[in-house]
């Protein structure tokens, strides 16, 4: 059986940010001189930062959905995803929790309860789950209201409990074991993380004061910004009455058009034209600001700017997504749940959980890359069908080469590969001999033996015009004997130059 977290745990020497001498009690949070008022004031302001903003909004929900998306599933360790080990049958506490978890509670589900708490961490940059045991096991969970919730910590961190007090006076009090506490990176460190929402809450709040001044200009029917030159003998109330008929008659999207009139010699000019594009300008680089904050892509939250540069293909934009933004989130949420329920919980061994992959690349390209990994060898027939949910099949697990119109396995490449050079030199006079097992091929190069003048296919003596076959050793002056060597030459030429790498001409 796995081993649980110790029971105790060394007293460690160093102190936490923001933690006084007296640690996190009810009554006082830490955070510097904040109280827990102060705390629940500032979680509430992100709350509302998150809600206002549509990009935060949007972002947030982008981030939460997709690594939600494929389902919470239990792996085995041991499953390298190539289909050539068979997956054991699942032990009885995996069963248990995987039975906890198809029925969390009443109310909500897993993908619910874990949605919720990815969205905790990007708005408020902690998120807490309510463990509920039976005895030694879990038997359901629960989401908890993040700016409720109290930790309660000495000066070095170590957390002892948890108090949840809300906003209308309730107060509930839980173990350490009855809480799964996931919280961001802390830049200096402490109990309580960091979100993006906050990191981004200037841009935030900067695109919500340009957002509502846009929707007064667009509710006043983006009116010029005039000067009125009224003249002296012009009364205060002659003044207020003209104002208050301009307001009437010359502002709001139904007065678009109606002209400015005026009498006793008042002088009316425009001071500026409209900027309600630099104000449309000034929204789209806060927008930028946000969602970079949150690490999504523009594609992501529905941004599709043709020719942007930097903003890559679609499929650059996905990849960077999970890879930098996603995936490191799934794997902080995946470790505390790994930790508190299967190994403390059920006391799990072998297996873990796992959010499921899913596959965003177009079907066609999936199928294209698959073809290929198939027929340059890099995965095997088995490990192809496991990844398309199909059994593995005889003779599936030997990996082969596809080149055009030849199938060889990548165990006979050898044997192929000199069969092909046996073939290139068949009727020259270099053929090859038999070739042996783990062995070169034997190629033998034609000598100069003027004992023969067989010109046939095969190793081949050197000419028959160096020497005459008499027994003088003089040269034989015979004009058959000079044709011969002159066609031998020809053709042992012809036969290095198909040699790999070409033999020089003077050479031979």
């Amino acid at each position: 059986m796995l081993e649980t977290a110790p029971a105790k745990l060394p007293e460690r020497s160093g102190f936490e940010f923001g933690i006084g001498p007296g640690g996190l009690t009810e009554t006082n949070q830490g955070i510097g001189v904040a109280t827990r008022t102060d705390r629940r004031s500032t979680l509430n302001q992100l709350y509302d930062a998150y809600l206002a903003c549509p990009w935060a909004w949007a972002s947030v929900n982008a981030i939460a959905r997709t690594i939600t998306a494929g389902g919470l599933v239990t792996d085995w360790d041991n499953d390298d995803g190539q289909g050539d080990e068979e997956q054991p049958d699942k032990p009885a506490e995996v069963l248990l929790l995987e039975r906890m978890l198809a029925y969390c509670n009443p109310r909500e589900n897993i993908r619910q309860i874990l949605r919720g708490a990815i969205t905790d961490l990007l708005v408020f940059g902690d998120a807490f789950i309510e463990v509920v045991w039976l005895g030694n096991q879990p038997v359901a969970l629960y989401s908890l209201d993040c700016p409720s919730m109290l930790p309660i910590a000495d000066e070095h961190g170590t957390v002892t409990g948890y108090v949840q007090l809300t906003e209308l006076g309730q107060r509930a009090v839980f173990e350490p074991r009855e809480v799964i506490h996931i919280s961001l990176d802390s830049p200096r460190s402490g109990v309580f993380g960091v979100s993006p929402t906050q990191a981004a809450l200037l841009p935030i709040t900067a695109w919500l004061f340009a957002a509502a001044t846009s929707k007064e200009i667009f509710r006043k029917g983006a009116p010029p910004q005039i000067h009125v030159d009224f003249p002296s003998s012009a009364s205060a109330a002659e003044i207020n009455r003209w104002n208050a008929q301009y307001q009437q008659r010359n502002i709001g999207p139904r007065n678009i058009g109606t002209p400015i009139s005026t009498k006793g010699g008042a002088q009316i000019q425009e001071l500026a034209q409209s900027r309600t594009m630099d104000y449309l300008q000034y929204l789209d680089q806060k927008r930028d600001e946000i969602i970079a904050a949150y690490g999504v892509p523009p594609a992501k939250v529905g941004i599709i700017e043709s020719g942007n540069l930097g903003g890559g293909t679609g499929e650059s934009q996905d990849r960077t997504f999970m890879v930098n933004t996603c995936q490191p989130l799934a794997e902080l949420v995946l470790e505390a749940l790994n930790f508190h329920l299967a190994r403390v919980g059920f006391s799990v061994e072998g297996w873990r959980l796992k959010f499921r992959d899913v596959d965003m690349r177009d079907s066609k390209t999936v199928e294209e890359i698959r073809d290929l990994r198939l027929r340059n060898g890099s995965w095997t027939l088995d490990r192809y069908r496991a990844d398309i949910g199909e059994p593995p099949m005889d003779g599936g697990d030997q990996p082969v080469l596809v080149d055009r119109t030849n199938l060889v396995r990548w165990a006979d490449m050898d044997a192929a590969s000199k069969a092909w050079i046996a073939n290139k030199l068949r009727g020259t006079a270099l053929v090859p001999g038999a070739p042996e097992q783990g062995e070169p091929i034997a190629v033998e190069k034609p000598d100069s033996n003027p004992d023969t003048t067989d010109s046939r296919p095969g190793p081949v003596s050197g000419p028959p015009d160096t020497l005459s076959a008499d027994t003088s050793g003089q040269p034989d002056p015979s004009p058959e004997r000079e044709s011969i060597g002159a066609a031998y030459r020809v053709r042992l030429r012809e036969a290095l130059a198909r040699l790999p790498g070409g033999v020089d001409e003077r050479a031979a």
